[in-house]
């Protein structure tokens, strides 16, 4: 048998072991691929995936819990609205003047309520096409009119649209402020969905109508129809219907009383609409604007609007709400007010555009603050503002009388000699209205000519916060800031309260509160209020009294304000100009009157050179010389506390101090300043 072959051996040499690097990977023992253990994921997946429903129902769970909570802090602080449909009491107000002339009637509701299904159809449908065209279907608050309103808005870059509903607009007018807070827009929409929730349809439509407010102190449509037709809500035209719907937009603007054309083309404008909405049709609208309504108007002047609007704001200042019709007495003088009218109208009609001049104030006060006369604005109906209470302006020089009395209170004398030159306080450098200085002259002078150096070296010298106390003493309460430009009016002012605070000056010394309301009494004849005679006292020695006297003379015999000077009695105030000429005053007494003279634009835009000692001081002029027609001649207080005091057993001359002090070397020095600083 042969031998099988045999390999042969191949020698290997055996290799070190490497150590593994860090690239290197176990290589599994080969063995069989295990399925993919599907099974085994599935439940940790399926839980998760349902733990997400409890997730978000606790998420949701609490934010109903916050929800709730904020929800219930605006709840907490709105008014209960249970017994609105209950009829308040009427507050019918009737004013009269000083010799029981009506006034006006004004009233807050008036009488019983008015429930909408008990007018035409017309009547509610017409507030509704204009304000509310989805009132009927909305649950409080309109989405589609909010979306609208604010894509409107958006477009034009301001607010053109509102998406207020009737019901939030009665929220806000029942029981809300009229600030545009978060807070008070959110509390506006609850209670309009509560008052949806707690009413029907026709009873927040009732609501409404008897609580809006329709311009010329009334409120609710029977008042309304009452006071601009002279008949009851259920009595009202197509056409009427329209415009006192239309007014609710701007009231002062839209009130047949204040301009029945702007009235009339606000009531096409909401025809239109009520056609638009299907309530009448083609011809009943095309009638309706066909037709010219009949205003009632009352027989006070035109500008009474204007005191009747500052007695209702304070009559609960006085005595607290009767319940019933009341009677107010005032310190209102009819005819002195129609003088006050015409002495502003016929100024700014001649002057007005001469000087860029729109606008005018004027109040008329007896020395001890019973006002007898207010024009608020060159119209009542043009604008419910009234300048003479509310309108915040700088009084210019007319703020130097406070300066000058401190300056007396503290040693100075009105004959010592001051020097109008250049001062600089801190680096304020004031100068006067014609652009120099004059040197060397008399406190008196200085105060005449307004010098402007003088008043402030003597603000700098007391101080400012003894300017600011004296003003305030007087009856300045507006505030005042207490720098060295105060010495020249620089602090805002109401033409009401410097008129006041110039009382003093004509009375003797003695501080006043300005006043209207005499008595309130019932229509029965009660009596809730008397006004008692109660001063705050001397605010100024008689002695300063007597200096103030002959200085505020002196502005009216040979300074800056000769032109409000009387020719037939004794006359003292005086002028004011602000910077740029934004504001010319003119405030003056005699010894019956004590008024005050505003001129200037709403917009603060500056006037032509207009000066206190030009349409100012004129228009006192005009007024107070028909004012004073037929009156005795008196001195004034203060001139006759000087007499008294220098010549009490003398028999000479009362004319006034002026006219004694005048001397021939200083008169065509002051004529060549007049118009100086004022």
């Amino acid at each position: 048998m042969g031998k099988k072959p045999v390999k042969p051996v191949i020698y290997r040499p055996r290799q070190k072991a490497r150590a593994p690097e860090a690239d290197d990977a176990p290589v599994p023992p080969k063995t069989a691929k295990p399925k993919r253990a599907k099974a085994a994921a599935t439940p940790a997946r399926s839980k998760a995936r349902a733990t997400w429903p409890y997730v978000l129902m606790m998420l949701g769970a609490w934010g109903v819990i916050f929800g709730g909570l904020f929800f219930s802090h605006f709840l907490s602080s709105l008014p209960d609205v249970g017994n609105l449909m209950i009829s308040g009491p009427s507050q019918d107000v009737t004013i009269l003047d000083d010799r029981g002339r009506l006034i006006a009637r004004r009233g807050l509701t008036q009488g019983q309520m008015v429930r909408a299904e008990d007018l035409p159809e017309y009547v509610p449908g017409a507030f509704i096409a204009i304000e509310d065209r989805r009132f009927r279907s909305h649950f409080g608050i309109d989405p589609i009119g909010l979306s609208r309103a604010a894509f409107q808005n958006a477009m034009t870059g301001h607010v053109v649209q509102g998406g207020s509903t009737l019901t939030q607009q009665l929220a806000k007018n029942l029981f809300l402020s009229a600030n545009r807070t978060f807070e008070r827009k959110m509390q506006e929409a609850m209670l309009a969905l509560y008052l949806e929730h707690r009413y029907t349809k026709n009873q927040i439509l009732t609501l409404y109508l008897n609580r809006v407010y329709f311009g010329a102190g009334v409120y609710g449509i029977e008042a309304a129809a009452q006071k601009f037709f002279g008949k009851h809500a259920s009595e009202l035209g197509l056409t009427e219907a329209a415009m006192i719907a239309g007014s609710v937009k701007a009231p002062a603007r839209y009130n047949p009383l204040s301009d029945i054309d702007a009235g009339l083309k606000r009531a096409r404008v909401v025809l239109r609409a009520m056609q638009d909405a299907g309530i009448i049709d083609e011809n009943s609208r095309a009638q309706a604007e066909a037709t010219r309504p009949r205003i009632v108007r009352a027989n006070a002047t035109p500008g009474s609007g204007f005191f009747a609007d500052w007695i209702m704001a304070h009559l609960n200042d006085v005595t607290p709400p009767s319940g019933g019709p009341v009677i107010v007495e005032t310190s209102y003088d009819l005819e002195i007010q129609a003088m006050a009218e015409r002495a502003v109208a016929s100024g700014l009609d001649i002057e007005g555009e001469k000087y860029n001049a729109h606008q005018a104030a004027l109040v008329a006060m007896t020395p001890d603050g019973a006002v007898r006369a207010m024009v608020g604005g060159r119209t009542y109906g043009g604008s419910g503002f009234n300048r003479a209470t509310d309108a915040v302006r700088q009084p210019g020089s007319a703020f130097k009388p406070f300066v000058y009395l401190t300056a007396l209170e503290h040693g100075h004398t009105i004959d010592e000699t001051v020097n109008d030159a250049p001062v600089n306080i801190r680096g304020w450098q004031p100068t006067d209205f014609e652009g120099h200085f004059k040197g060397q002259m008399p406190l008196i002078q200085a105060f005449a000519e307004s010098s402007n150096s003088v008043a402030a070296q003597l603000t700098a010298e007391v101080g400012p916060r003894e300017v600011a106390r004296t003003a305030r003493r007087l009856g300045i309460a507006s505030p005042l800031v207490e720098v060295s430009s105060l010495a020249l009016g620089t602090s805002g002012v109401t033409p009401l309260e410097l008129t006041g605070a110039y009382a003093p000056f004509a009375n003797g010394g003695n501080g006043v509160t300005p006043f209207g309301v005499l008595r309130v009494k019932t229509r029965s004849g009660k009596l809730l209020y008397q006004r008692k005679a109660v001063s705050p006292g001397g605010v100024m020695s008689a002695q300063d009294d007597m200096q103030m006297t002959r200085l505020m003379s002196e502005v009216t015999a040979t300074g800056t304000g000769k032109a409000a000077r009387l020719e037939d009695r004794p006359t003292a105030g005086k002028t004011g100009t602000t910077q740029d000429f934004h504001d010319a005053w003119f405030v003056g007494f005699t010894a019956d009157l004590v008024c005050g003279v505003w001129i200037g634009n709403d917009d603060n835009k500056p006037m032509i050179k207009a000066t206190g000692g030009t349409l100012p001081a004129r228009m006192f002029h005009a007024f107070m010389s028909e004012a004073q027609q037929g009156l005795p001649v008196r001195p004034l207080t203060g001139t006759a506390l000087m007499a008294s005091a220098e010549q009490p057993a003398t028999e000479q001359s009362a004319a006034p101090a002026p006219e004694e002090k005048s001397k021939p070397d200083t008169f065509q020095r002051l004529l060549n300043g007049l118009f100086g600083g004022t």
